[in-house]
């Protein structure tokens, strides 16, 4: 018996081990796609974020976690955004579905915040010979 709870805790050791410090969390497979809330946003919670074009941006937690928010029309100045802020309404501070994107002076309201596995790979570019 003792044999096989030793097997069992190297084996949870070693998944552990190679999950490493480098691998981010992310959501279970049942939740992408939901919607959801950022929780504590108004204490500098977004850790980064990357625009959709004009139509959405990715947003990740500190918990390194990412959910898409998709704004209600285009959002002008998001794809060349260094910065951005957020209006959660109300006073509150969780961002969900009823939040504002602020870019550049202008609000840009959302229609969803979803789950999210997170932006696709950034395509290198290719140098002319």
């Amino acid at each position: 018996m003792k044999g096989i709870l030793l097997r069992v805790s190297v084996a949870a050791a070693l998944s552990a081990c190679a999950a490493g410090p480098g691998s981010e969390p992310g959501w279970p497979p049942e939740r992408l796609g939901a919607e959801v809330s950022v929780p504590f946003i108004s204490m500098n919670n977004l850790r980064d974020f990357r625009a959709d074009g004009d139509q959405g941006v990715w947003l990740q937690d500190r918990s390194r976690r990412w959910f898409y928010a998709r704004t209600l029309g285009p959002c002008m100045g998001l794809p060349f955004a260094v910065r951005i802020g957020v209006d959660t309404r109300f006073g509150g501070n969780q961002l969900d579905r009823t939040g504002t994107l602020l870019v550049d002076r202008q609000r840009c309201p959302l229609t969803s915040l979803t789950a999210s596995n997170g932006p696709p790979p950034r395509q290198a570019r290719r140098r002319r010979p």
